[in-house]
Order: C-alpha cells, then structure tokens, then sequence
C-alpha cells in the first residue's frame, strides 16, 4: 500500500525563485504598471483571465525544451552534418544524443514549466476571491476555468515527471522569494497519481468549443482532459507493470483510490474513446475545407474516428496525389496547418502577438542552424528494410516528412524532416523517391501536444500491453486504418493478422502495416514513429516501453520507490530491451548507449545543476547523471 505524503503543502519551486536574478514580483509582468502589489491586483473576472492567458503563453515559451526531452535521444534522429551556425547547441544536443547529458546544460532547466504552473496556482488560488468581489463572473465560468487551469497545471507536471522522474511538486502559490521552502523530490508515482485524482474531479466540467477555433484547439477542452487521462493511465499502468506491481492502493486523506494495472490500461482505453467522441462531436458543428472543397474523412470502420482522406495517383509507382491530410494537420501555406479538426490540443503561435515557435527552424527542417537530421537506418526499420523500399515509398507521411532532395532540386544527401517548415511539396518520379520541397520556414507554427491518430495509438497501445487474440486484434485494427489513411495503394478494407509471426509477416503486402520480426507493442510503436515524427513523443514513448518491460522486482534493487520493505528492481532489463530492440537501429556500437543509459535513471534528464545547489542538499542529482563540470560539491 502506498500513501501520498502531503504533497499539498508549500513545496519549493525553485525554478520559479530560487535559483532566479529578479525577483517573483516581476513574474506577472501582465501586472498594470500601477498595481504592483498582487493584493490590490485580483479585483475581477478580466485579472483572472490575465493570468490564466499567460501560463498558456507561458506554456508556449517552453516547447523547445518540451521537443528536446521528449525526442532528441530517441532512435528518429541524428545529428545534422550539413552544420551551419550556432556550434554550441550542435556540440550540447550532441552530447546529449550520445547518453551524455550535463547537469549544467541549460536546456535542463525546468524552471520555466514550473512558471507555467504557478500562473496556474495563481488562478486557481483566487478564482472563489474573484467569484465572490465580480457579480459578472458566474459560477459556471469558474467551473470550466478551473477546469482548464487544473488541467493545465497536471499536463506540466506530466511532461516533468517524463522527463525528470522525481521533481518538486506543489499546489500552492508563490509569490515572493521569501515564501520558498526548501523540500525534496516528489517520487514520480506519487506526482502520477496526483496528477491524475486532480484531472478525474474536473472532467467533463472545462467547455466542449469556444466561439474561435483557436481557442477551441489552444485552450483546455473537455477533449483534451479526457486526452490527457489516457495518457497518464497508460504511463500508470507501463511503470507499475514494469515494477511487478499489478495493484496498488493509493491513501489520500480518508479516501482509498484502488487500481490495478489491467484497470489502467482499460482506463486508457475507455478515456481515449472519451477524447475521440468528444473531438468527433465537436467536429459535427462545422466543416473543415480546403479552399472551397470540403475535405473528404474515412474512417475504416472505427467509430468517431473520421480523418482526412489522401488522394492518391499513379499507384504503381508509389506517388501520392495530393497529401491531403498532411497539408491540412500542418499546413503548406500561411493559413493552412492550424487547428485542424484531427487536433485536440496546440499551443498557439502567431504574428500578432509576437509569440515565436523558434523550434521549427532550431530543430527540424532545414537552414541556417538546423541541427537534426532524420536518422534513416532506424525510419527505414520501421519498413522493414530501405525508406525508399516498396512499404516506405509507399507511405505519404515520408514524402512529406522524410525528405532528402531539398531547396531546388539540391540533393544534400540526408533527410530532413519539413512537416513544421510550411513546406510546399512538389512530388517528381525520380525512382529514389526524392522530392523538391521549397523551405518556407514559419516560426508562427503551432506545435501540436494531442491529435487523434495520437490518441488512437495509446489507445493501441493498451489493447497490445495488455495482450491476448481479441485485443491484438482491436490493435493492429486501429494501426492498419491510420497506417493505410497515408498509404498510396489505399484499400477500404483492413486486414487483420492472427498472428504477426505467420507467413504473411514475413511477406507483407504494400499497406499492411505488419512489418518482419514485429510484436504487437513494437507495431504501435513503429506506427507512433513514423506517424508523430518531430512533434516532441518517441523518446517518452521509448521510456514508457522501456520500464513496461523493466523486470518487476528482479533482485537488483537499487532504489526503495515507496516502502523500506518494498524494494524495486533498478529497471536494467528494460533499458536493456529498449536499446536493443530500437537503439540498434541507430547506433552501430549500441552496446555503448546500453551501457551509459545503466538504469532507469539514464531513461531521465539530469536535474540542472543550479536547482541542485539551490536546494540545499534537499534535491539530490538523478544518480546515473550525478556529475557536472561545475562543483556542487556539499549539495548533491
């Protein structure tokens, strides 16, 4: 049995004060000039709206940190060898790409998420102050703004626990440096948990749609939580199984909260037909076209889940016609590739409040200062053999986002990755597959945290971990629709396989999508590769089936999760696993990443060195990352 220490007392943000150069009054910089003390600044509904737009613009600061943690070590990437500026990032996301991290490389500094979230305590804190003082402000509108900013607050706290493990965690505002109290991690089980009770009260109670699209697909929508949910279930239940913890009880206060791993995964299954149905209802209010043509949405048979239809041509030669769902999710043109209907949740970027994506142009495509390349030994694995094999030539989702002949028919002889860059994608019959893609690199792009075929794979995800006929079934069912939505030789009916080993494995056919040697999990996770490439998911996704498969309690203990009589095997078996069924791909001499990463701590960023000093000694450095060219010596 497990019981939650009271994590909702003050707990130190120290990303948020600590370790920062201005003071916590400078924070809200949305402050009126005239109101420079916070008491005299929570008057009405527009104060709290305020600050409720400015922990999502907040948010919008920390996507280049969000897509580092949760891809760059991943087996989708290399690094760029047509290197052109900005040598020092090249030289740090190296370094990191090689399982050699630094607790004193900035990127791991996660004080700005924890801004994020104290914008959201902020609203939360003084939503019922605000409702009593603005008679205009109603009760239901509080209701779902509560909603969107608990919400909020728990999918910062998931994209914490992902990348760090155990991290501070705290409920409570903080308003000046002198309010910082110093306490020491939060065990991620414990965050997870949380995270999850705070989600469960408020579903169903955020709103459905606002009056703008943008807002529909830039705030926290009913959609989303329920997005968000299968998410977290699907992480619960991946960590204690991995643990060889099949149940649990969780004591918070008086009240127990049981579950079970088999539960979780039904939970993830049963929220992402929650998100689905919700984003499909919402959808029935208006159509989505392109230019004057309504789109055209298959859905093989799964109910609500309508997506964008490609048109395909000239299939013998494995040239898509028009990619019509690629365009339309990320655009080719300044209006395209926003909030799209197959779009739960974005972060928005635009002109006109000069708030940039610098992550386009920084990570992925290709230009001046671009520093990842698409690593094609691990995409071409996903085929079974080449990318410009049959299975990969086939695949429209490569020719829009595994590109090799680039800027004026300049082959640079790697591939890039242009699905952020507002590519405009003129397809030729070179039999190499190669394309022209014109760079029009936009840093107003959106960068998008849940859509439906992302849902649908957790959803797959599920059926497939939890094994058996019937549920291997229902997952390669969803894998196969979204798999043949982008492939050139669509079929409307979906085959699925007895069995991955069978014959038919080993001979697929143009659009299955069973590939060699694959096993119910590893098919979603190649689908999820290919189908989410750049959009910041396959590291966390390589870190969820690496302590999925982590042995249980396998006599290696190394670290006491919850109980001193309880101890937990240190997670190698999965490490091990997860490098040598993917990593491989990547890296010749892979045996040096197994050994690096060591244990389930190496899955998980170093803590920046500054927070480790500021703390303390009450937050002790990630063990397998515990050195850093700066002496914090007495702290760790």
């Amino acid at each position: 049995m497990k019981k939650l220490k009271n994590i909702y007392t003050s707990l130190c943000l120290l990303g948020l004060a600590a370790v920062g150069t201005t003071s916590c009054e400078d924070w809200l910089t949305i402050y009126p000039q005239d109101r420079v003390v916070e008491e005299d600044f929570w008057e009405d509904k527009n104060d709290l709206e305020g600050v409720r737009y400015a922990a999502y613009k907040q948010m919008c600061s920390t996507v280049q940190k969000f897509a580092v943690w949760g891809d760059l070590r991943s087996d989708s990437w290399e690094m760029n060898q047509n290197r052109h500026g900005d040598q020092g990032s090249w030289d740090t996301y190296n370094e990191i790409m090689q399982a050699q991290p630094d607790s004193s490389m900035s990127i791991f500094d996660w004080g700005g998420v924890y801004t994020t979230i104290n914008f959201c305590n902020k609203v939360l804190q003084h939503g019922e102050e605000i409702l009593e003082k603005d008679k205009q402000f109603t009760q239901g509108e509080w209701r779902q703004m509560k909603a969107e900013m608990v919400g909020l607050r728990a999918l910062n706290y998931f994209y914490l626990i992902r990348a760090f493990k155990d991290v501070p965690y705290s409920t409570k505002v903080i308003n000046k440096d002198s309010e910082v109290e110093y306490f020491g991690l939060t065990n991620q089980l414990d965050v997870l948990d949380s995270i999850i009770i705070d989600v469960e009260s408020v579903k169903g109670q955020a709103r459905n749609r606002f009056t703008s699209n943008n807002d529909t697909k830039g705030l926290i929508t009913n959609a989303a939580l329920y997005a968000m949910l299968s998410d977290m279930y699907l992480w619960r239940a991946s960590l204690h199984e991995g643990r060889g913890l099949m149940s649990d009880t969780v004591l918070l206060g008086k009240d127990s909260v049981i579950h079970t791993v088999e539960g979780d995964y039904k939970k993830c299954i049963e929220y992402a037909d929650e998100a689905i149905a919700t984003l499909y209802r919402n959808n029935l209010q208006g159509n989505t076209s392109f230019g004057s043509t309504v789109l055209e949405k298959i859905d093989f048979g799964l109910a609500n889940c309508e997506m964008y239809k490609n048109e395909f041509e000239n299939v013998a030669s494995g040239r898509p016609a028009d990619l019509v769902a690629q365009r339309e999710i990320f655009g080719d043109d300044v209006s395209g590739g926003k909030n799209s209907e197959e779009s739960i949740f974005e972060l928005q970027f635009s002109s006109s409040d000069e708030r940039k994506n610098d992550v386009v142009g920084h990570l992925y495509g290709y230009s001046n200062g671009t520093h990842f390349q698409v690593c094609e030994a691990a995409l071409g694995a996903v085929y079974g053999g080449s990318i410009n094999d049959d299975n990969g030539r086939y695949d429209s989702r490569t020719w829009y986002s595994v590109c090799k002949s680039i800027v004026g028919n300049r082959d640079l002889g790697h591939y890039y990755c242009f699905k952020h860059s507002r590519p405009f994608v003129s397809i030729s019959d070179n039999a190499d597959k190669e394309i022209i893609v014109e760079d029009n690199s936009d840093s107003y792009r959106n960068w998008i945290i849940y859509r439906l075929t992302d849902v649908m794979l957790m959803k797959a995800e599920a059926y497939a971990a939890m094994g058996g006929k019937e549920n291997n079934k229902l997952a390669q069912q969803i894998v196969n629709a979204i798999h043949r939505r982008s492939f050139c030789n669509l079929k409307e009916d979906v085959k699925i396989e007895e069995d991955v080993t069978t014959s038919s494995a080993n001979n697929p056919k143009k659009g299955d999508a069973v590939m060699p040697g694959s096993d119910y999990v590893k098919l979603v996770m190649n689908e999820r590769q290919i189908e989410l490439l750049a959009e910041g998911k396959r590291w966390f996704d390589l870190v969820r089936y690496a302590e999925r498969n982590a042995g249980g309690m396998d006599g290696t203990a190394d670290e006491r999760e919850w109980t001193e009589d309880k101890p937990i095997g240190n997670g190698y078996a999965g490490v091990k696993k997860m490098v040598e069924g993917f990593m491989k791909n990547k890296y010749t001499n892979y045996t040096v990443q197994r050994n690096r990463l060591k244990n389930r701590y190496g899955l998980y960023c170093p803590i920046y060195y500054m927070e480790v000093k500021a703390a303390r000694g009450a937050i002790e450095q990630n063990p397998v990352w515990n050195k850093s060219k700066y002496d914090t010596s007495g702290f760790e």
